[in-house]
């Protein structure tokens, strides 16, 4: 069973098990998932391709959904270490957005 971009689950793993794959495929098809809403597959894919501008750019995606998962994942692969004022903003967006545990999560990392 496919989803929103056509590729099943394990459609998915195989592109992500093949040992040699060009960037710019594996670029390509993140940016359909993303566009697609699926936020978690694309990253998978930039990862593979070693996209950071990719991977940096959806930092800020992260903060404006409130995602405190993404928000971490995100900045382990870029190996880079949040700000305190990011950490702010992600735990001020979740707890409006009632994401009460990803909010208590954030500030847990500014005390």
């Amino acid at each position: 069973m496919g989803n929103r971009t056509g590729m099943s689950c394990l459609e998915k793993r195989q592109w992500l098990n093949r040992p040699a794959v060009a960037v710019d495929e594996l670029t390509a098809r993140g940016r359909a998932l993303e566009e697609a809403g699926l936020i978690h597959d694309a990253v998978d894919f930039y990862e593979k391709a070693k996209a950071h501008g990719e991977l940096e750019r959806l930092v800020s995606l992260a903060v404006e959904e409130g995602d405190a998962f993404l928000f971490v994942r995100l900045h382990r692969l870029l190996q880079k270490e949040p700000s305190a004022e990011q950490w702010k903003n992600l735990a001020q967006r979740a707890e409006a957005l009632g994401k009460t545990l990803y909010a208590q999560r954030a500030l847990q990392h500014l005390s």
